[in-house]
């Protein structure tokens, strides 16, 4: 091993197997959904949307791509999602989730823009338009979702909605916008919004560059995507929905790519790849500058484990030679790895996508997983020393976790090429832990020595609910110690295999440990020196 010479019974050894109640890939139950679609309204004058039959059925889909079960799906449509309903049901998922859950929420329908004397700089206030005719505004929605958010290990939520209450000039009102056979239709109501919160940007009849502005950060588990920013308006298209939804649904499925080679698609990556397919398919619609979906919160978020077709099977630069095999000078005799029945693997695509733009660091796909962490479940984690001596100083780690859980630490080597899993090992296989304890590591019988060159090293350490199924991982042996393969599936099982847990059967239940997959983490730079 290029990074640490010497270590005492570094190995890569699968923790006790658990009996996997819900497939790694398949449907889990510690997912939601809530998907509101309104395409008619009480009032006649709020225009009708034709394609949102079409966005439910995409944010189905969606959902399931999500591991949502059928089951955990509450659908509400036009007439029912009125303004109370639509809080009732909100209210229901904070009852009916548990800690450690994920959300999908779904709005498809009428968004409004009007004049808000208390909002002090522009004086514009976004909302949706429920089917009784009553705003949920943007402030609202975001109070009502906070308690979830604070339980959720995830919130994705997707506004297939503008938030203008309509457009300046009366001709536009009148003029209709076609593909081919099917009807385009803003996604607004003009219902009593003033002129000056009216006006959409992406129309010439306004000469207005503005861009999404969020007033406040928004916490790591919340992920927001909007249709179009703030001022512009996002279209429906009659025969097949929202340009922004149909274009989203169809990259989450499999159409967007990994661009930077990490293994996992994120949601940028999804969002990019809409883009480009909302950009295509308003071309050529006189008077539209287009319309800019916009994302909001953790843009790393992977809400979905597509197969491992989507990082090639090779890296498009030639492949690094071969480290040399790390040694080892156990004080103890290593202990051979189990044999394990191997865990669900990504499902398979069914063709293998082009190559990434670049190829991501073993750095960068830590850094990739420890965006997928549950912000609420806090690990403390720091190195002894900041810098290491090549040769002569021990790698120690102090650990203390918030929760309960399994401990799991992998080192991306200063080298720039390997990635290696140091906990749990051959010598330390209990990787339980208890919420407040602190744990130092090495512990006795096992100790790491800096080995180079010099550099940064980068250490993910992880505390998650539900123990990983390590034998899923792609793996070479090295001596007495097995490093995880940095091949394009290679990567992908490796941020699948960590993010995904193996929950035990009968979890959730009184006695029993949580189903989730969520997981706290903390990322650790150390440099070696000569």
């Amino acid at each position: 091993m290029n990074t640490l010479r010497t270590l005492t019974a570094l190995a890569l050894a699968a923790a006790s197997l658990v009996a996997n109640a819900q497939p790694a890939g398949g449907e889990r139950n510690t997912r939601h959904a809530l998907i509101i679609g309104i395409g008619q309204y009480s009032d006649p004058e709020v225009p009708a949307l034709k394609g949102v039959v079409h966005d439910m059925d995409s944010a189905r889909r969606m959902a399931r791509a999500m591991s949502v079960p059928d089951a955990n799906m509450r659908v509400i449509r036009d007439g029912d999602a009125t303004a109370d309903r639509i809080r009732q049901e909100i209210a229901a998922l904070q009852q009916r989730m548990s800690e450690g859950d994920r959300l999908f929420v779904y709005f498809s329908g009428h968004g409004t823009r009007w004049y808000d004397e208390a909002t002090k700089k522009d004086g514009c206030t976004e909302g949706l338009l429920a089917a009784d005719g009553k705003v949920l505004t943007n402030v609202e929605l975001g109070e009502r979702l906070a308690p979830i958010t604070r339980k959720a290990e995830k919130v994705l939520v997707f506004y297939d909605a503008c938030f203008s209450g309509g457009v300046a000039s009366e001709p536009f009102r009148t003029r209709s916008l076609t593909l081919g056979a099917n009807q385009v239709a803003p996604k607004f109501t003009r219902a009593g919004a003033p002129e000056a919160c009216a006006k959409p940007s992406n129309f010439k009849t306004r000469s207005l560059d503005s861009q999404m502005t969020v007033s406040r950060a928004l916490p790591q588990n919340v992920v927001h995507i909007a249709a179009s920013r703030p001022d512009e308006v996002s279209f429906d298209n009659s025969a097949s929905g929202g340009f922004a939804t149909t274009a989203w649904r169809d990259c989450l499925l499999g159409q967007a790519r990994d661009r930077d080679g990490s293994g996992a698609v994120t949601v940028d990556e999804i969002t990019q790849c809409a883009q480009a397919k909302v950009n295509k398919g308003l071309e050529g619609q006189p008077g539209i500058s287009g319309q800019q979906m916009t994302v909001a919160g953790n843009r790393s978020f992977v809400p979905a484990w597509m197969s491992a077709a989507f990082t090639p099977a090779k890296p498009p630069e030639a492949a690094a030679p071969a480290a040399p095999a790390p040694t080892a000078a156990p004080t103890a005799a290593p202990v051979a790895a189990p044999v394990a029945t191997p865990t669900a693997a990504p499902p398979a695509a069914p063709a293998p996508a082009p190559a990434p733009v670049r190829v991501a660091s073993p750095a960068e796909i830590l850094a990739e997983l420890h965006a997928q962490r549950d912000g609420a479940r806090a690990v403390t984690a720091a190195s002894r020393q900041p810098k290491l001596k090549i040769g002569k100083d021990l790698l120690q780690l102090d650990i203390t976790p918030a929760k309960d859980g399994h401990l799991y630490i992998a080192l991306a080597g200063s080298d720039g090429k390997s990635l290696y899993l140091l906990y749990p090992n051959d010598l330390a296989k209990d990787n339980a832990v208890k919420a407040g304890q602190k744990i130092s590591l090495p512990s006795k019988g096992w100790e790491i020595v800096a080995g180079g060159p010099a550099g940064t090293e980068t250490l993910l350490v992880m505390v998650t609910d539900a123990p990983r199924d390590l034998s899923g991982l792609a793996q070479e042996k090295a001596g007495p110690f097995m490093k995880s393969l940095l091949d394009g599936e290679g990567r992908s099982r490796l941020q699948f295999v960590l993010s995904n847990g193996t929950p035990a059967a009968g979890c959730g239940t009184a006695g029993k440990p949580p189903c989730s997959d969520a997981f706290g983490a903390a990322l650790v730079k150390v440099q070696t020196v000569d």
